[in-house]
């Protein structure tokens, strides 16, 4: 059973342009990944009426088809929240304050020296939702979630808007739902990531020329990330499922990879080797995406931010000559700056990256983008790799940490060149 989904959010900021709405894609991405295709998009301002009529048009449909709206936003204290209203209008219900909820309101309260009577109405507003619906708890704030029946096989879920709140309860709290409500018992995904490659050029050299031999019974999708492509494919034939990533990496060997956040964490703690970073354009974005998985101090020694020419030289003991001579962005220097690395903090694995991140700084040798990544691997062997990111400046810095992690994963694999 495959419902029509649609996605709603609400908010006066995000109408008037004030905020960008990440919260749908993030969800649509989410939903793909699980096997399902939104169908529509719908962003609302906070006006009580107009919400109330999209979610009595999805009851009306409801009826015939079923379907599953999923819907952020108006679930906090203020005035303008008006998503519990709206549906308890839609249902007929009354409401119930959420137990659980109410007592962590309270003891937040607590926390900040104030008292029980001191929490006004509308504050604890956000611990009530419709009686009778399917609660979903909120781990990282108080807004209560809740999942409301719209029909046969037809839901209504309710999250709040503020982004990590929501894709903590959508994760943690609703997909184990969703996976109940509409089993896809026979559905198969397997994914796979390909490394500096652009979702077209990647549409036209595989899936073109394979479309009759491969996906006449499977879905495929790509989902772009800076510096890579995720690409996804579904099906109930598990065998044409390896076929084609078989023939992925036949085409793209050097460029292929799994989740590399994931392997290069689980790889780190299983052989017991160690990672320390020094980076320049990248601003310590690489020591956070390594850090961000519990458990990594066991391998994550730490680094040096050596931004400048004065600082590369006075903690990596790189000679001024080197950089005035090569430049500050260059594989001798990026060499020097993780061999001075890994001789202060002693790792198995060294990473260095230097680069230019834009606006300013590029020329016609080396243009804004220019990024060059050293690794040192635990044999003692020091590479240097170069690249020319495409992009902005956050597109650049996150291309340049998430592809050093690429590097590194290659590495792991036996696989760096």
């Amino acid at each position: 059973m495959t419902p029509y989904i649609v996605i709603l959010s609400t908010g006066s900021e995000l109408t008037a342009g004030r905020s960008v709405d990440t919260n749908s894609g993030w969800i649509a991405n989410q939903l793909f990944e699980l096997g399902w295709k939104v169908k529509k998009i719908i962003t609302l301002p906070d006006d009580p009426n107009l919400i109330f009529k999209e979610l009595e048009t999805l009851q009306s449909l409801a009826k015939e088809i079923p379907v599953l709206a999923i819907m952020t936003g108006g679930l906090g204290p203020t005035e303008d929240d008006y998503t519990l209203e709206t549906v308890l209008k839609l249902t007929g219900k009354t409401s119930y304050a959420v137990e659980k909820a109410k007592i962590r309101l309270t003891k937040i309260y607590e926390a900040r020296g104030k008292d029980y009577k001191d929490i006004l109405p509308t504050v604890f507003r956000q611990t009530n939702v419709p009686e009778g619906c399917k609660t979903l708890d909120n781990s990282v704030g108080i807004a209560v979630g809740f999942i409301e029946s719209l029909g046969e096989n037809s839901y209504l879920v309710c999250m709040p808007g503020v982004p990590s709140e929501m894709t903590e309860m959508f994760k943690r709290r609703l997909v184990p739902e969703l996976k109940k409500m509409y089993p896809r018992e026979n559905l198969i995904q397997k994914t796979k990531w390909l490394w500096n490659i652009g979702e077209s050029l990647f549409q036209n050299e595989f899936i073109e020329p394979n479309r009759e031999v491969y996906f006449k019974e499977t879905e495929w999708g790509v989902t772009a990330n800076r510096g890579y492509i995720k690409c996804i494919f579904q099906s109930t034939n598990d065998v044409m499922l390896d076929t084609i990533l078989k023939g992925l990496e036949k085409q793209y060997p050097d460029i292929i990879s799994d989740d590399v956040f994931q392997y290069v964490h689980e790889q780190l703690l299983s052989e017991k080797w160690t990672i320390s970073v020094v980076e320049s354009c990248t601003g310590g974005l690489l020591g956070k995406k390594l850090t961000e998985r519990a458990g990594s101090s066991a391998y994550f020694m730490g680094g040096f931010l050596t931004y400048s020419n004065e600082m590369k030289s006075n903690l990596l003991g790189i000679p001024k000559e080197t950089i005035e001579t090569f430049g500050a962005v260059s594989d001798e220097v990026a060499f020097a700056m993780v061999e001075g690395l890994c001789l202060k903090t002693g790792t198995d694995f060294g990473v260095s990256i230097t680069g230019i991140a834009g606006p300013e700084g590029g020329s016609e040798e080396k243009p804004v983008g220019t990024v060059c990544i050293g690794l040192k691997e635990p044999n003692g062997k020091i590479k240097v790799h170069r690249y020319l990111f495409p992009g902005n400046r956050e597109s650049i810095r996150e291309n340049a940490s998430n592809t050093a992690l690429f590097l590194i994963y290659q590495s792991l694999k036996g696989k760096v060149v």
